[in-house]
């Protein structure tokens, strides 16, 4: 009877705390922020790391690179401050301030290589 108490009490926060954790994350609103990324010559880079971070606390939100056409694509909290860092080894990194609350979707940035 012991064993049978526990296992229903186990199950019973086991749902709670997915419960909970749902209910956390369908509070914060997701917006799309896409673009392409090139360098002064107009050619695409591929590989740049793309990062965004909260300028409240600087807590990494997200993070991807883009293709190799240049694109990328990355989520980052609605209507709440942040900034897109691009970074590649040959080229000077450059942060881009995001604060929105709509997808945007022309967020290009140019490069400038490190021999210039």
């Amino acid at each position: 009877m012991k064993t049978k108490s526990l296992i229903v009490l186990a199950t019973i926060v086991v749902i709670a705390m997915i419960t909970c954790s749902f209910t956390m994350k369908s509070d914060v609103k997701w917006i799309t922020v896409s673009g392409y990324v090139d360098n002064t010559n107009g050619d695409v880079i591929s590989q740049v790391d793309v990062t965004c971070t909260l300028n409240s606390n600087n807590a990494l939100l997200s993070k991807t690179q883009t293709d190799s056409e240049g694109y990328y694509s990355i989520q980052v909290r609605q209507s709440e401050s942040c900034t897109l860092s691009f970074s590649h080894a040959n080229y000077v990194p450059q942060d881009k301030i995001v604060s929105s609350s709509t997808d945007i979707d022309d967020m290009n940035v140019t490069l400038r290589s490190q021999e210039e």
